[in-house]
């Protein structure tokens, strides 16, 4: 559509070659060897070709022939075509390697999560098994030992002498008896849901009463119960029996000899607490950050308040949407107290005080 050479697009040149003539008219700006090309291209066949212009300058000529005789040839500078072919290529590049690197991590996390489960179920695996190896040794070393003494001296000494004996014997394996089921219902408690059944926690607390009395008793603690009427809560019976036992058991083991241990159930208009108040020794409040934790021990006391019956207690708690605190001073007894929401599906009983 050109009418001269005057005034290309930018980026371009152009040549002309009149009918009849051999003189060639060049963009005045082209550069001398540019000139050369154009010149040569004009006496070519109509068509395109590639080449350089000098200085490594790439361009691109296009040759006609018009109607009336005349030969045109304009030279395109490929240069700018050339860098952004090398910009689209990089960011080409750019994003192959985003797109890369996304799906690593996206395989990764995936990953991960995939084998979350199982890492999960060997770490509880794992944590099982330590508790009980810890929980286990002590008692299991005292059996041992008990019994070992008590064939030796059944060698000796007339079955009538030996009774206190196999009836020390006797409380050990008790004793070991309770400590697998505190291990079996903290497994439990940890990664099972408890059962949603109606569970009266009055009822608990005095059948856990019963069943300390004789031990409170030897131990010269007075061990007391008070519930007001029905407490009830939807949960596992077993598990809050055994964290009701724990709380107990530990609050005889840290009272002397005349001490008093006090069960005390209360229901408000949406929990039910369990409070556990002892006379004893206290707790020092720097303990109390830890005091739920695994294995951790107290500097007095007898009892397992800061053994795994505390942890096992915080597990039922939370697996019954529930709580532990605890409040205490040093020589002036320790108050725990075990919050759980209230259920429905207990009988209503009648609002009377029972005090044993």
């Amino acid at each position: 559509m050109a009418e001269d050479t005057d005034d290309p697009p930018p980026g371009e040149f152009l040549a002309r070659r009149a009918a009849g003539s051999e003189a060639v008219e060049v963009t005045g700006s082209a550069p001398p060897e540019l000139v050369r090309v154009l010149g040569d291209a004009v006496g070519r066949q109509p068509g395109r070709f590639d080449t350089d212009a000098g200085d490594d300058h790439p361009v691109r000529v296009l040759v006609a022939h018009r109607p009336d005789g005349s030969r045109w040839a304009v030279a395109a500078d490929l240069a700018p075509l050339r860098q952004r072919q090398g910009q689209l290529g990089i960011a080409l590049l750019v994003a192959e390697l985003a797109g890369l690197a996304g799906a690593l991590v996206a395989a990764t996390l995936l990953a991960r999560r995939a084998v979350a489960p199982l890492a999960t179920a060997l770490t509880l695996q794992r944590r099982f098994v330590a508790d009980a190896s810890h929980e286990l040794r002590t008692p299991l070393t005292v059996l041992h030992t008990r019994a070992q003494l008590l064939a030796r001296r059944s060698r000796t000494q007339p079955a009538a002498q030996l009774t206190d004996q196999l009836d020390q014997l006797v409380a050990d394996t008790r004793s070991l008896g309770d400590v697998v089921d505190d291990l079996l219902v903290s497994a439990a408690a940890e990664h099972q849901p408890p059962p949603a059944t109606a569970v009266d926690l009055a009822e608990v607390a005095r059948e856990v009463v019963a069943t300390m009395e004789a031990y409170a008793q030897e131990r010269k603690v007075e061990l007391r119960v008070e519930t007001f009427g029905e407490a009830p809560v939807r949960g596992a019976r077993t598990s809050l029996r055994r964290a009701v036992t724990a709380l107990v058991d530990n609050a005889i083991g840290h009272v002397a000899a005349g001490g008093h241990v006090t069960v005390t159930v209360r229901r408000s208009a949406d929990r039910v607490a369990v409070e556990v108040d002892d006379d004893g020794v206290g707790l020092d409040p720097a303990e109390a950050d830890g005091l739920f934790d695994r294995f951790a021990h107290g500097s007095a006391g007898t009892g397992r308040r800061f053994g795994l019956g505390l942890a096992l207690v915080q597990q039922v708690a939370r697996a019954h949407h529930g709580a532990i605190e605890v409040t205490g001073t040093p020589g002036q007894g320790a108050t725990f107290n075990l919050l759980l929401p209230t259920g429905s599906g207990v009988q209503e009983l009648r609002k009377k005080p029972a005090i044993s």
